[in-house]
């Protein structure tokens, strides 16, 4: 992921138009980065709060994975969720920007099982 946070220019095609990209732009300059990364500040406290909490996943649980994503799927996710389907789409880490269309189709298909 360094190497994405230091590339001088885009490593692929963008997946906003420019119309989808201003909005975040907009809420950005309304309300700063600040909101969207207070979850990753706030770790060491939830993993306190959450210490004594069972790490499993009983329900009954959908993950799908982007296969051009650069955080790879997690090998023994199975351990944590019993009861998972694991998919892939062709995609990035953005799927729902990238194939909204294919990713809702797959949801909904699970949710139908």
């Amino acid at each position: 992921m360094i190497n994405l946070a230091n590339a001088t220019t885009a490593l692929g095609e963008s997946v906003m138009s420019d119309k989808d990209l201003s909005v975040y732009i907009s809420g950005f300059k309304q309300k700063g980065f600040t909101p969207s990364i207070n979850w990753y500040r706030n770790l060491n406290r939830n993993w306190h709060l959450l210490g004594e909490v069972s790490p499993i996943v009983h329900q009954k649980t959908l993950m799908v994975y982007g296969e051009k994503d650069v955080i790879p799927p997690l090998p023994n996710i199975k351990e944590f969720v019993p009861n998972i389907d694991v998919k892939t789409l062709d995609t990035g880490h953005w799927m729902q920007e990238e194939k909204p269309e294919e990713l809702n189709q797959m949801i909904l298909q699970w949710l139908e099982k």
